[in-house]
């Protein structure tokens, strides 16, 4: 298709997928026809008054001066936009490892502060678990020991039954 009149370029943009449209859009400035690709945004996507994407051109004509003049600075003080980038890549690996020092130092005190608790806990456990330990093996003597009765005929089946529910409900 040749481009040669606004409808035409219009049609050309309306058969764009709306990814090439966003690239436009974000790119405008260096549209040939930027006008008709923010029409075309808009109709798409956003339906932005006449006001609304003047404004929008207004703050990238602000931030696209803001660019040049910091790479005018960096111009003046011979400085690259390599060494830039890596003066704020230090800083940024700075204020991680700042950061990565305070959460260890708070990990190690909870750490400890959990170690504490988690002996103290475990040293009442170990009591309570000795002594159940000796509970339950003088409960298994008892049973033994009325199991023998029983046999001996010196107490009865239901007594016995009876007995070894309340002994084994102790387990």
């Amino acid at each position: 298709m040749e481009l040669k009149s606004e409808k035409s370029i219009k049609e050309y943009l309306e058969k764009l997928p709306d990814d090439t449209i966003i690239k436009y859009y974000l790119d405008v400035e260096y549209s040939p026809f930027p006008i008709l690709v923010i029409e075309e945004y808009t109709r798409r996507f956003k339906q932005k008054s006449k006001n609304e994407i003047i404004k929008d051109l207004k703050l990238q004509s602000r931030l696209a001066k803001k660019k040049t003049k910091e790479l005018g600075t960096m111009a003046k003080k011979h400085k690259l936009v390599g060494d830039v980038t890596r003066e704020k890549s230090e800083e940024i690996i700075k204020q991680a490892k700042k950061k990565g020092y305070e959460i260890s130092e708070k990990l190690v005190t909870r750490g400890s502060i959990l170690g504490s608790r988690l002996k103290k806990k475990t040293k009442s456990t170990i009591k309570s678990g000795k002594n159940l330990k000796s509970s339950s093996s003088k409960d298994l003597d008892l049973l033994k020991k009325l199991g023998d009765l029983q046999k001996a005929g010196i107490i009865t089946k239901k007594e016995f039954e009876e007995k070894k529910k309340k002994i084994l409900s102790k387990i």
